[in-house]
């Protein structure tokens, strides 16, 4: 399955990263939401190659966003997205730490990603 072109370079090889942004996306229903908060599936996110992957990690910026699903609905500028952040609601997920019994909760940062 093809993720369609990296939003840094533009290539297609290796495109199996997928980066969901704090940003809302431009096609609502098309993005990435979460079901504890009740966040519906309106987020931006970008798909980058490995190499540049690495580079996102070391700092570089997104030229592109998906404008909607990856594979099939292209790409916009960064620039273009909407300045309106999207984001979780943090007092609906501490209730569901709560409820999960106080197991710890994974919070990760860019760095911390890494290829399996």
């Amino acid at each position: 399955m093809s993720l369609g072109p990296c939003c840094i370079c533009e290539i297609t090889d290796n495109v199996r990263n997928i980066i969901m942004l704090d940003r809302r996306g431009p096609t609502p229903g098309h993005g990435w939401g979460c079901v504890v908060c009740e966040l519906a599936s309106d987020g931006a996110s970008a798909v980058l190659c490995d190499a540049c992957l690495d580079a996102f990690n070391g700092g570089a910026p997104l030229r592109f966003a998906c404008r909607g699903y990856p594979a099939t609905e292209g790409r916009i500028l960064y620039a273009e997205l909407s300045a309106e952040r999207f984001r979780h609601d943090e007092a609906r997920h501490a209730a569901e730490d709560e409820w999960m019994g106080g197991l710890p909760r994974f919070t990760p940062t860019q760095t911390e990603w890494r290829r399996l």
